[in-house]
């Protein structure tokens, strides 16, 4: 061809641009920003910033976070959970509704770097989701699973997959065929039930922290069995990929025989390189691990060079388990298993890259997955019915197996039937399984549909159904009274002490003193000591009476707790009996901690701290009071027993007992006294608490004009006053108890009493009485601040009525079946 003239030198150009097939490179990838120089000199040059690389991901990351985040506001309120969201975020960047040469479709999916990128970042995505789930995942659950957990973890997977083996080969082996032709291939239905027959840790743990179960009984059995489930899978996985890559070397001259059996150099390196590994992330990288721990001061964090080097490792290990033929997110969970979890690594690590892994990378991963979701490849009704069979009687025989055993245990049917969902759930860890299966040509387009359209009804159907069925609460519900009202004479006094920081520990002990423990009059100490769940998936309860190693112990910053309550015991040695407990779970669960612990070991009374603190001065310390607060409240709707809830003031005037007992006088307590069920119990617990020598109690009887000339007919007042009986003659054996009545006509007037011996005493003892519709108090409900104190508790906890004293604010059991 001649190129001599201008012409030929176009048509040259021209068919060198029809035919490249390369781009410009180096690729830039950032912009020169919104109005770029270039643009100036040329307003019609075709460079709008979104056509580089990094503006291109960013603004679909925006809106991949801003449509799931749109579709999560509404479907929360139908008790779906924020995998629903992405899912559905996914299915609308779909081919399904972005059509093929669409400009939308364009912007989403025709750049060149488009599939290598995304897929990098979906990959990167998807290995940091495990590696965090493996930081919160507590393998002490599976030193600890007990046998209902083992048994259930195991029918549920194992037995499920052997059972659906027998139908699909056996049974309804003609499932995927139509006319003797096959339309399902042979792998593609195992691929399906042993998929549909797995049950993930995190998709479990993930889905009850949602609902808000993982602290409930059912929870924890659940977790426990997807724990055993996760494990009993992983080795059978990388046992069957080890098997297979022994059948494929078996032919090549690299091989070396053992007796009979032919064995490939590359799969033994490989699988020799997965028990090196192994042992490498148990016996160098755990021990590493509590060396950062053991050299990061205590309060102080943790070095950001020890962090980004374990993130290195992370990939690094992920590298490693795809060049061993395995799933690329093994390695890094492994390695997020061999972290501690919990403070101060474990936590630190998940407090940097949880938000940014959970609340954008991983809905990107879910919704660049599910791009191939196409309706259109839904028009064989053939193709349609074979996957919904395998999937179908995948579900019912999961659902089977994991139901009969539990009602093997003698579950509730309710429960079992819960249970059942639970494990049955789909997730992120099966959307990505076949998300990779379609990807590597496992499984068919058709196939990756319909079964992205069963995970999304899945997850959106199951939780409303669980919220509808199982209602935590009400498992502390009790059959008897449990309170110090209705306790027998002399009968042991069984106390939940809850501390939420250490400066609770010494006025708990102090008002534990001034229950009067003797051997005569017993009292029974359950010390639970409340932590947040940070760096951790699994919420956990210890009891330190059962816990021999000292690691162990110290590991949740409990030895102040136990140190000082074990001094406390030894002081009442035969008068106290102390068992102490830890709690480490989320605020909105920890009350399930307390209510269950309250209810194992009938207690009469929990006693709370209030969140607010006070200093020497007298000013108020505020700390962590907003969950505090949302705690006690929690409490006292769903306690099985009484609930005290303690305001202590360490100002310098207040007094402990032992101080007073030193300077040879009384402990003050003054007990308000309005009438009511809750009074009655602050009552009884005052009378207890005259016994004590080192105690002077004065019961102040607020009594109204119309209440003193008139003759009694109330019932409930009939109670008070036969209570107030032997108090007003003060004929208890033993007792010295000061009563004093007060004519109070309107809240004004008990304002003003308050006032008047707000700094005469070292404790006030009232009772909440929520609701309570009185003379004394009416018109105070509107200014109440803390309404957990009721109106006489509130009013005493003012800043305005400067009290010093501290208040014990009682309410008795609400609870009853």
């Amino acid at each position: 061809m001649e190129f001599g003239d201008d012409r030929s030198l176009y048509l040259r150009d021209t068919w060198r641009e029809a035919n490249r097939i390369c781009g410009v490179f180096p690729l830039n990838p950032s912009s020169s920003g919104i109005w770029p120089s270039t643009r100036l000199q040329d307003p019609k040059a075709n460079i709008e910033f979104w056509n580089y690389m990094f503006p291109h991901v960013e603004i679909i990351f925006l809106f991949v976070t801003v449509l799931w985040q749109f579709f999560h506001f509404f479907i929360k309120r139908l008790g779906m959970i924020r995998f629903t969201s992405h899912m559905l975020t996914g299915i609308l960047l779909s081919k399904s509704f972005l059509k093929e040469n669409t400009p939308a479709r364009n912007f989403f999916s025709t750049e060149d770097y488009k599939d290598t990128l995304f897929g990098l970042v979906g990959a990167c995505s998807y290995m940091m989701f495990w590696f965090l789930m493996g930081v919160k995942m507590d393998l002490g659950l599976v030193r600890s699973t007990g046998r209902k957990a083992i048994t259930i973890g195991l029918s549920s997977v194992l037995l499920s997959i052997t059972v659906c083996s027998l139908i699909f080969f056996v049974v309804l082996r003609d499932v995927g065929t139509q006319k003797g032709e096959p339309v399902v291939n042979f792998f593609e239905i195992i691929f399906i039930y042993s998929i549909q027959c797995l049950s993930s840790f995190p998709v479990i743990g993930n889905l009850l922290f949602e609902l808000r179960l993982q602290n409930s009984e059912l929870g924890r059995l659940a977790m426990s069995s997807a724990v055993i489930s996760d494990f009993s899978t992983s080795v059978l996985s990388a046992v069957l990929v080890f098997l297979k890559e022994l059948r494929e070397e078996k032919s090549r001259l690299g091989s070396v025989f053992i007796g009979d059996v032919v064995v490939g150099n590359r799969p033994m390196k490989r699988a020799g390189t997965v028990v090196v590994f192994v042992c490498f992330a148990v016996y160098v990288f755990r021990p590493l691990m509590f060396v950062i721990i053991n050299r990061t001061p205590s309060g102080r964090p943790v070095k950001k060079f020890y962090i980004y080097s374990i993130i290195i490792l992370v990939f690094g290990s992920a590298v490693l388990a795809d060049w061993c033929k395995q799933s690329i997110f093994i390695g890094p969970f492994i390695l997020g298993l061999a972290v501690p979890h919990g403070p101060p690594l474990g936590s630190a690590i998940v407090q940097k890259f949880e938000s940014a892994v959970f609340g954008t990378f991983l809905p990107f991963f879910v919704a660049t997955s599910a791009e191939e979701f196409d309706t259109s490849m839904l028009q064989s009704w053939t193709d349609f019915k074979s996957i919904f069979i395998i999937v179908f009687v995948s579900f019912v025989v999961k659902f089977a197996l994991t139901t009969l055993p539990a009602l093997l245990y003698r579950m509730p049917a309710n429960d079992c039937f819960a249970l059942s969902l639970i494990m049955s759930f789909k997730g992120i860890f099966e959307f990505g399984a076949y998300a990779f299966g379609f990807q590597r040509g496992s499984i068919r387009p058709v196939t990756f549909t319909i079964l992205s359209l069963y995970i999304l009804l899945n997850s959106a159907i199951i939780p409303p159904i669980l919220r509808r069925i199982y209602d935590p609460s009400r498992m502390y519900a009790g059959y008897e009274k449990r309170n110090m009202l209705h306790m027998k004479p002399s009968s042991e006094l069984r106390i939940l002490s809850c501390i939420y920081r250490t400066d609770d520990i010494h006025p708990m002990i102090n008002l534990l003193e001034a229950t009067y423990p003797s051997k005569e009059n017993p009292v029974a100490t359950y010390v639970l000591h409340l932590m947040e769940l940070i760096g951790r998936a699994t919420p956990v309860f210890i009891s330190h009476r059962l816990q021999t190693r000292k690691s162990d112990d110290t590991s949740y910053n409990s030895e102040s707790v136990i140190t000082s309550f074990d001094q406390f015991h030894k002081d009442f040695f035969g008068s106290v009996f102390v068992s102490t407990y830890t709690a480490i779970s989320v605020p909105k669960t920890m009350h399930g901690d307390i209510c269950m612990l309250a209810l194992n070991n009938t207690t009469s009374l929990i006693i709370l701290p209030f969140h607010q603190t006070w200093s020497a001065d007298g000013s108020v310390i505020v700390s962590d009071s907003i969950m505090i607060r949302k705690l006690n409240k929690s409490v006292l709707e769903l306690s099985p027993c009484s609930v005290g809830i303690y305001i202590y003031r360490s100002n310098n005037a207040r007094r402990t007992i032992r101080e007073t007992a030193e300077n040879f006088s009384s402990y003050q307590i003054c007990m308000l006294f309005l009438g009511g069920k809750d009074d009655r119990e602050a009552l009884t617990l005052a009378k207890r608490m005259a016994r004590n020598s080192r105690i002077k109690i004065t019961v102040v009887c607020l009594i109204s004009s119309e209440q003193k000339a008139k003759q009694v007919t109330d019932w409930d007042r009939m109670l008070d006053l036969e209570l107030l009986r032997d108090v007003k003659s003060n004929v208890l054996d033993g007792v010295d108890i000061i009563y004093s009545e007060q004519v109070v006509d309107d809240a004004s007037q008990t304002s003003k009493l308050l006032k008047s011996i707000a700094n005469e005493y070292d404790l006030f003892i009232v009772g909440r009485e929520k609701g309570r519709k009185s003379v004394f108090t009416e018109g105070l409900e509107e200014w109440s601040e803390f309404e957990e104190l009721g109106v006489v508790g509130d009013l005493l906890a003012s800043q305005d009525l400067k009290c010093q004293a501290s208040v014990l604010v009682v309410q008795q059991q609400q609870q009853m079946i």
